[in-house]
């Protein structure tokens, strides 16, 4: 065999043993990024197989706590009777005592409320829900304001108004000419006229609580504080 012959043979098998090294290596770099991959993997399993240990720890301890408070209740249920009956009454007095809105919607839901306090097929979780949601809804009618049609007497007539309330803080009516104005005076417990120079702040007021203007100031009379 001649030199050059095994020269190229030389060359082949370098060759050759290159090719398997760089297999070899691409293999395990291969294999070792596949292993950090599932190594990764593993990892996160645990932690979130540790979030639902502490999420189920959590989930038992808040069944035991209601089931201490369902037992707990028992011992309450004689002082919620008498409490929900205090503030029943507190509330259709502070009705009758406030400026005369909606009267018949929110005299007929304390009507519905006595209602429930008798029904024995009620338990007393509902009679409490439905009178806090009343109380909830007494709540926002001090921080909103509205326009609505309704009737005022005037000189001895049911004329048809629109009505606007101002939170708790003034309830007035202008009739439909809007010529007449006038506003509800707790103090002496009826509607007093107000001057015809009103008339135009009072329909703008009434156009921004019927969203029909964009808000803007303008002055309207208040009702002066009661004495104590």
């Amino acid at each position: 065999m001649n030199k050059t012959v095994l020269n190229w043979i030389g060359s082949a098998l370098a060759i050759i043993a290159l090719s398997v090294t760089a297999v070899s290596t691409s293999v395990a770099q291969s294999v070792d990024e596949e292993f950090a991959r599932e190594l990764k993997l593993v990892e996160g399993l645990k932690v979130y197989n540790e979030q639902l240990k502490k999420q189920l720890a959590a989930q038992q301890q808040a069944k035991a706590d209601i089931r201490g408070s369902i037992a707990g209740s028992k011992d309450l249920e004689p002082q919620v009777v008498p409490l929900m009956s205090k503030m029943l009454t507190a509330l259709e007095q502070f009705v009758n005592a406030d400026l005369p809105f909606h009267l018949d919607v929110r005299k007929e839901s304390i009507a519905d409320l006595k209602a429930l306090m008798l029904n024995s097929e009620a338990s007393n979780s509902d009679r409490f829900r439905n009178i806090m949601d009343i109380y909830t809804v007494e709540t926002e009618y001090g921080n909103t304001y509205e326009a609505y049609p309704s009737t005022v007497m005037i000189d001895g007539t049911e004329t048809p108004v629109d009505m606007l309330r101002v939170g708790r803080l003034g309830l007035y009516y202008q009739t439909k000419d809007q010529k007449q104005s006038g506003m509800y005076d707790l103090a002496s417990g009826g509607w007093k006229a107000l001057p015809e120079s009103t008339n135009r702040n009072i329909r703008k007021a009434i156009k921004v609580a019927a969203k029909t203007i964009a808000p803007e100031l303008m002055s309207i009379p208040v009702s002066a504080p009661e004495a104590n």
